[in-house]
């Protein structure tokens, strides 16, 4: 036993994690599982279990960096070869040891998106192909791919998520017994490696012993159609897109099997697989709001072809003594005399506009501003935690190289001499060792997270507060606000009542002061739709301008029913989507939020949304745990 090996928990010593080492189990045993996520908050065991792979298998785990670049991890030119032989020669990258080994990378959410998602094209089909720079080469990486991450940090957008196979969640024991335990193995393994392998040995050769052997069954479990069936269900349930969550929703389970020594796949496999297959490919799409149930037609009258008119006249007869017998009906104006009278319009409002609200609930917020697109901006705006963009001075990662289009600033001599390398043998080099040309010079691109501005849009309006709406409302956009501060983007309020917008927070960093804002936010009154979007256009138009290449959002959270209209004698509600439709805000996303409530909802904020061409959300989308728990009950 190395000294290397003494440092690592095994395998079967870790404490829970039930549904981690079943993913991790799965990807040993089946060849056709090859890539695992395990997600959980900072300190969750997930880099000691994940470590602890290597040594359960007898391969080597090999580690990516997090800074590695695109010629590290795939390969390049070999530079000295190349010099020599006057051709380009092809060098092989870190993913050539991890032919027939394990691939471990830790933080992968924090990995630039590109590059993990040629990754995981080179692991899921098992080979590098490389077309970069004048070389072209292509060899073997069959491996398994298992990486850690912190939800809490950033997440990874959906379609890169979808390519995880299994994805296992790492969460904290509650317990109090169950805290001490894991306590308990750490300070005994600190105290005494060697004793502590030894006190697991039989554990550990026991999980060998049963992936060697589910190895063997494997070929041989069977599935039903039945239980195919079930699995399509489970994954249609979720609204999974394509067919990846099938296909591995069947592999899973039949490793299962053979996992617990069968060769027939049960239900309870299906469902175990469900767990770890399928929450993360959970794709929500809002259902569309209820309608109310139409009235019932009137029966139709009865047919009778053999009743002359003579009868029929007979029976209108009838029918008019009937009526002149009963007392005259009321006209509507004495109905409406009848009803308690309303109070007036004006005290009304006054009673609204008193009405304050505590701030409700907070949340864990769900990535509510990734689209699954990833656009780099090249941008002088502050760090920050949110989005990856070009950085247009020398601080960030270096991330690739150009060639250079006037005057070089930051130049990647890397790159340069690989440029000039193929041409060595032809070119007078004089005393030099090489010669570079200026066709040869590359420039580095660097990259780095940036922060962004948000600018919340809040309905303060009466049509909230009479609900008791309002108090969601500010504990969502509070949830929100804090989720911003933690990626370290600069945020605002701008709130609309009565008949105007009013900006009461202008774009800080401060979650402080925000709160406080927050927490006084009076409500009450007509919505000014309209005049909002004018007024909010008019300010993120100009602070835009001023910010150029930083990414912008407006959070509008509404339940999109205006009803004080720009202009008099029109639709308030018509003329706010025309307007939403006509407007144009360089670099400003939108993100609308439906705060209505009840069983029969409208989709005023729907339609706002999609003419604005933004993302819609209900109110209750943005909870991350309530998904996570909603996912929970329908695979079980």
């Amino acid at each position: 036993m190395s000294p290397d090996d003494l440092t690592l928990l095994p395998f079967s010593a870790v404490y829970g994690m039930d549904d981690s080492k079943r993913a991790i189990l799965c990807s040993v045993v089946n060849p056709r599982i090859r890539t695992v996520l395990i997600r959980g908050g900072a300190g969750s065991a997930k880099t000691v279990l994940s470590r602890a792979a290597g040594a359960l298998t007898g391969k080597k785990v090999v580690n990516i960096p997090l800074n590695v670049t695109e010629e590290q991890l795939f390969g390049g030119m070999d530079i000295d070869a190349t010099i020599r032989e006057g051709r380009p020669v092809v060098q092989k990258g870190i993913l050539s040891r991890a032919d027939g080994n394990i691939l471990y990378v830790d933080d992968v959410n924090l990995l630039d998106s590109r590059v993990l998602a040629s990754l995981m094209d080179c692991v899921l089909s098992g080979r590098v192909v490389l077309e970069r720079e004048g070389v072209s080469g292509e060899y073997s990486c069959d491996t398994t791919l298992i990486a850690t991450m912190n939800p809490q940090d950033s997440d990874i957008s959906s379609h890169l998520l979808d390519r995880f196979d299994l994805c296992a969640y790492s969460s904290f024991p509650e317990d109090v017994d169950e805290r001490r335990e894991i306590l308990k193995r750490n300070m005994d393994h600190q105290h005494d490696p060697k004793g502590f392998m030894e006190l697991f040995a039989d554990d550990e050769e026991k999980v060998r012993t049963d992936v060697d052997t589910a190895k063997k069954i494997l070929p041989l479990v069977t599935m039903s159609d039945e239980l195919m069936g079930v699995a399509v269900e489970l994954t249609s349930r979720v609204a999974a897109d394509g067919f990846r969550g099938d296909i591995a929703m069947v592999n899973t389970a039949m490793t299962l099997a053979a996992l617990n020594g069968r060769d027939e796949v049960m239900r309870k496999d299906v469902e175990e697989a469900a767990m770890i297959c399928l929450a993360h490919r959970r794709n929500y799409s809002p259902e569309p709001p209820p309608q109310p149930p139409e009235p019932p037609e009137p029966p139709e009258p009865p047919e009778d072809d053999d009743r002359d008119d003579d009868d029929r006249d007979d029976n209108n007869d009838d029918n008019n003594d009937d009526m002149m017998d009963q007392p005259p009906p009321q006209s509507d104006n004495q109905d409406d005399r009848e009803e308690p009278p309303e109070p007036p319009d004006q005290d009304f409002q006054d009673m609204l506009d008193e009405m304050m609200f505590e701030i409700g609930e907070q949340f864990r917020v769900i990535d509510y501003l990734d689209d699954g697109r990833r656009v780099v901006r090249r941008t002088s705006s502050r760090k920050g935690r949110r989005a990856m963009v070009e950085s247009s001075d020398t601080t960030g990662r270096y991330a690739r190289s150009r060639q250079v289009d006037d005057r070089p600033r930051d130049i990647a001599f890397d790159a340069t001499i690989r440029a000039a390398a193929p041409y060595q043998k032809s070119r007078d080099k004089g005393d030099l060792s090489i010669s570079i040309k200026s066709q040869d010079i590359r420039q580095k691109v660097r990259e780095r997270r940036s922060g962004c501005t948000i600018l919340f849009l809040v309905d303060a309006s009466g049509s909230l507060g009479v609900r008791k709406r309002m108090s969601a409302v500010k504990g969502a956009v509070l949830s929100m606000l804090r989720d911003s501060y933690v990626k370290r983007d600069r945020i605002g309020m701008m709130a609309f009542r009565r008949d105007s917008a009013e900006l009461i927070l202008p774009p800080t960093r401060s979650v402080e002061y925000s709160y406080r804002k927050l927490e006084e936010l009076p409500t009450g009154g007509k919505t000014p739709l309209g005049e909002a979007l004018i007024t909010v256009n008019e300010f993120m138009t100009s602070y835009s301008r001023s910010h150029q290449g930083e990414m912008c959002y407006i959070v509008l959270i509404t339940d999109g029913r205006a009803n004080v209209p720009i202009s008099a004698g029109v639709d308030a509600n018509e003329e706010a989507r025309k307007l939403a439709a006509d407007m144009a805000i360089p670099q400003v996303g939108w993100i609308v939020v439906d705060a209505s409530s009840g069983f029969v909802r409208f989709d005023n904020a729907e339609r706002l949304a999609m003419e604005l061409g933004g993302t819609y959300f209900r109110l209750e989308d943005l909870n991350a745990d309530r998904l996570a728990e909603s996912v929970r009950a329908a695979i079980r």
